[in-house]
């Protein structure tokens, strides 16, 4: 089977200095799949370079079998890989639903401009309605989006994405700054997801990470320093010696279900 996404030697560079340093990586359509790594792994530029908002010094990276390597952000988007940022990206000033309306519009190419009400297409209401069913805000449908809590931003966030009718969805930290029952809400929400939907997300949240994924990949120095199931990430011994100086290891990999 083609993977949806997949990665050969890929390779970010700022000068002298190599971040992501020949990352081989194949995900597979419906796969959920976490990046960790200690702080200065190489993370959120290998994230970043993926997504098209860097420009890859070396190596490619093959969508659905084509190579989007050269592509910009916006046309990786209209091939199915939709991504969110650490920081919520919202039409503050518009209303919830109309955020997701806006979404709906873009994907079937209807022009669309929040001084204009969106919902006033049924087609396009209907849609963005479920999709903020799905999500749990079809309470919140005519609040502004800045009335929302950091969490339900989040929330929002993820009809928006729904709405693009993505085959590949990159998650940036998405529980940073969350409170604990924010995280278990924006967690069993991304568990609802469809099946048929691939994820690929960055966390810095090892419980969110090991409830999530089924596969992990770890990175260390722009490397892959090991890829598999959560089981066996957390029994690695290397992967724990990595996280050394970043964090209590044995607190950090226990609490998150890992073996003592």
């Amino acid at each position: 089977m083609t993977p949806l996404l997949e990665l050969r030697g890929l390779t970010r560079s700022y000068g002298s200095l190599t971040a992501v340093d020949q990352v081989d990586l194949a995900i597979t359509r419906g796969e959920r799949h976490a990046l960790i790594g200690p702080n200065g792994a190489g993370k959120s530029t290998l994230f970043a370079t993926v997504a098209g908002t860097l420009r890859a010094s070396g190596g490619s990276i093959l969508l659905n079998g084509q190579d989007v390597t050269a592509l910009p952000e916006a046309e990786r988007a209209r091939r199915g890989m939709v991504r969110t940022y650490q920081h919520s990206s919202l039409f503050l000033d518009c209303s919830v639903l109309d955020n997701v309306a806006l979404a709906v519009q873009r994907v079937h190419r209807v022009a669309h401009r929040c001084d204009r009400a969106a919902r006033r297409f049924r087609r396009t209401e209907a849609e963005a309605r479920r999709h903020l069913d799905s999500v749990g805000l079809s309470g919140r449908t005519r609040d502004k989006a800045a009335a929302l809590s950091h969490g339900e931003r989040r929330q929002l966030e993820v009809a928006m994405v729904l709405a693009a009718e993505p085959a590949l969805v990159m998650f940036d930290e998405p529980t940073a700054g969350m409170s604990a029952a924010e995280t278990e809400r924006f967690v069993a929400l991304l568990e609802r997801l469809p099946e048929e939907l691939t994820i690929l997300v960055v966390e810095h949240d090892l419980d969110v990470v090991f409830r999530l994924a089924g596969r992990v990949t770890v990175l260390h120095l722009g490397r892959v320093l090991a890829s598999g199931p959560p089981q066996e990430i957390r029994a690695d011994e290397e992967v724990r010696r990595a996280y050394l100086g970043a964090a209590r290891t044995e607190d950090l990999f226990t609490e998150a279900g890992g073996p003592g």
